[in-house]
Parts: C-alpha cells; structure tokens; sequence
C-alpha cells in the first residue's frame, strides 16, 4: 500500500512538472533572426551614461527579466518569472544587445495557454529588481521596456522552436532623468504656456 502510494505522489508531481508550460528566453540572432529588430539598444538620453544613442546596448550590470500574464492582461498585472533573470554581454561581445538566456518555466501556465509578455531591462545598481529600480529616486542607470506582445505556450511535444518568443522586437534603455531634469523642462513648460497667454 505504501509502494502504490509512494508512486502515486511521484508519478502526479512528474505530470504537474511536465505539465508546466515554458519558453526559450533568448533574443539572439540564431533563435530570432532579423527583421524586425530583436537588440535592445541604447535610447536617444545615453550619451549621458556614456554609451552611444542606438548602438546594442550591453553591461553585465544590466538585468532583463521576462514578465507575464494572461493574454489581454493590463502591464500592471503582470509579473515576473520566480527566477531565471539574465544580463546583458559585456561591452567586448560580438552579440551586444542580446543577454545570456535560455529556456525558463512559468510558474503558473500550461501548453496551449496564451500569455502577455513583457521584458523589462534595469541597472541592478539601482534595485534589485525593475519595480525598485523605477521607484529609486537616486537612479542614474539606464532603465527600459518592451512592448506587451503574445505567446503561446508550447506543446510537450513541440520542436523548441515553437518556444522562441517570436512576437518580440527591440526596444531601448536610457538614463533615468535627473528630479532636476523634471524640474527643468516643467519650468520650461509652464515658460512656454506663460508667452503663450500673453500673446
């Protein structure tokens, strides 16, 4: 009776793990080839963090993590893979712009289940993770996202390439501004809307 149950619990956590739904967290050329753009690239503000505006982003410092939900979910309801989180290749590598991934499991979404999915890129200089980065008023790295764009969870069965996020395309990380930046260009908008009246 002990065998019989012993291998009932076995066997039901095997099928729950198999059951699992996964995906191949990757950007390279190899696993999403071009077009569109696959990288993430420095934004147009880099020139402050010294790095060059459009050029493959890169630093080991820099997080990417994939976020997900359920297809049709808010970005604000999304959430982060338990583990799995990569980063960037170091600035000498001949594949800037892409991070050191590979396959990853959902916690929660089986095959055929159609997701949201979001990457989000932050200095872990700054927070341990995209949400403590963003709120970090002292935040001088470079930060970003991707668009919210679709996936469905393979089959068991499927080739891997069934499990490349292929609805996926570049986006940018850039210097978080400065509160005086902020302060800055709000003068400058209240300037502009002052002449503006007098006129």
């Amino acid at each position: 009776m002990k065998k019989l149950i012993l291998t009932t619990i076995i066997t039901t956590a095997a099928v729950s793990v198999f059951a699992q739904g996964t995906v191949f967290f990757a950007n390279d050329t190899a696993t999403l080839p071009s077009p569109p753009d696959r990288f993430i690239r420095f934004g147009a503000g880099a020139a402050a963090g010294g790095a060059t505006p459009g050029a493959a982003a890169y630093g080991t410092n820099i997080q990417v993590q994939l976020y997900y939900g359920t297809s049709g979910s808010a970005e604000s309801a999304l959430i982060p893979l338990s583990a799995g989180a990569a980063r960037l290749r170091v600035s000498t590598s001949t594949a800037t712009g892409t991070w050191l991934g590979g396959g990853r499991t959902f916690q929660s979404a089986a095959p055929a289940a159609q997701l949201t999915l979001q990457i989000r890129a932050w200095d872990i200089n700054y927070g341990v993770s995209y949400e403590a980065a963003a709120a970090n008023a002292n935040n001088a790295g470079f930060i970003g996202k991707s668009a919210l764009f679709g996936y469905v969870v393979p089959q068991t069965t499927d080739p891997i390439a069934a499990s490349y996020m292929n609805n996926f395309v570049s986006f940018s990380i850039d210097i978080v501004p400065e509160p005086s930046t902020f302060a800055l260009a709000g003068l400058g908008a209240a300037a502009m809307l002052i002449f503006r009246r007098r006129k």
